[in-house]
């Protein structure tokens, strides 16, 4: 009796600890991948374009350079001859999910949810009522919310926008971001086909809940 009760104390005591030491483990990694999703946005607030390019998964510049995705990078922060396109300093309020795991490649990975702010003003180009309903139109049908505050100017509302953050591999287990989006081939062709599939149901699942407030 005395053996049996000793052995039983020793199996819970065995998994207290295994128990204990996967809650600390969770939470040091949440913690850290919470100060990477913030860093993200405080490299994009400060325009380090370098630092946001050395934090992109590595197989899109098996793609398209990193010089070539500075450039594009620069173009959308600091606009061109066609449009410029204003993003506020801001640190967002953002969901950050709990981290999957595959077993093929070493994956694991985790999803950043925020709603984006912007606004985008058009050079030599203005916009009629007729026009502006349209353009209205087409861009909520991408998700986004507009308002024109001018002929040639619209404050937009990107509601939901999703950054992945994953380590494989590839990535030597650093952890990396993407965006997610399913409307770029670029993404297609360097995304794993089950993070391609888990975040389409990650943003469906957002969409369905966006859905559900408003109603």
């Amino acid at each position: 009796m005395y053996i049996l009760s000793k052995t039983k104390n020793l199996i819970l005591k065995t998994v207290t600890i295994f128990l204990l030491l996967v809650v600390v483990k969770s939470y040091s990694q949440t913690k850290e991948l919470d100060l990477i999703a913030k860093q993200l946005f405080v490299d994009m607030n400060n325009r380090d374009f370098d630092a946001i390019v050395e934090a992109t998964y590595p197989k899109v510049f098996e793609t398209v350079s990193k010089e070539q995705m500075k450039v594009f990078i620069k173009s959308v922060f600091e606009g061109n001859d066609q449009m410029s396109i204003e993003i506020p300093k801001m640190i967002p309020d953002y969901k950050l999910s709990k981290v999957f795991k595959e077993s093929k490649d070493n994956l694991e990975y985790a999803f950043i949810s925020y709603d984006m702010k912007m606004k985008m003003t058009f050079n030599g180009l203005e916009f009629d009522d007729e026009k502006k309903k349209m353009m209205t139109g087409i861009m909520k049908a991408k998700g986004m919310n507009v308002k024109f505050s001018s002929n040639n100017s619209m404050d937009v509302l990107m509601k939901d926008r999703v950054t992945i953050l994953l380590r494989d591999d590839l990535t030597n287990n650093k952890w990396k971001m993407m965006n997610y989006d399913p409307d770029s081939p670029l993404f297609y062709q360097t995304t794993p086909a089950v993070l391609i599939e888990a975040g389409k149901k990650y943003k469906q699942n957002l969409l369905l809940e966006s859905k559900k407030d408003s109603e």
